[in-house]
């Protein structure tokens, strides 16, 4: 198992950027933006680098979306194989916090999709505190030390 990384790793490009870290038992995730290949890349790298010292014990998701926060085609598709590759790591869902998001709607289809493709359960939000309750009942927290 390796050592956990403490701060969070930060990615920009041309159309999207995110923030990601691990707090407690939770991979907290800020993106912004069009989600292409090759962000989707660095992003599926940064995730595993992040899941992987928890030794497969279960963890949790919690996505803020602001602007687009779509996925092109072939990074959608990606992100499925990278949802059922994360569930083998110990992955229990997904909550979003959508309430930055430009289109929620949209986001909300979107990630719907991904996750029935994946087989993982995932939850939509106005708000992180709803979206941590949700977390909470599949055994993640914050502050899970």
């Amino acid at each position: 198992m390796s050592a956990k990384i403490k701060d969070p790793i930060k990615v920009q490009s041309k159309f999207g950027e995110y923030s990601v870290e691990l707090k407690g038992n939770i991979i907290r995730l800020d993106g912004k933006g069009v989600v292409t290949k090759a962000l989707f890349q660095h992003y599926h790298e940064d995730v595993k680098k992040l899941a992987l010292p928890l030794g497969g014990q279960p963890w949790g998701f919690l996505i803020f979306v602001q602007g687009v926060g779509i996925l092109t085609p072939d990074a959608e598709q990606a992100l499925i194989e990278s949802v059922q590759l994360r569930k083998q790591y110990g992955m229990q869902g997904c909550a979003f916090v959508t309430n930055q998001a430009d289109i929620p709607a949209l986001v909300k289809s979107q990630f719907e999709r991904v996750y029935a493709a994946a087989n993982l359960a995932c939850y939509f939000s106005d708000s992180e505190s709803d979206a941590l309750a949700w977390l909470a009942a599949l055994g993640c927290s914050l502050d899970n030390e």
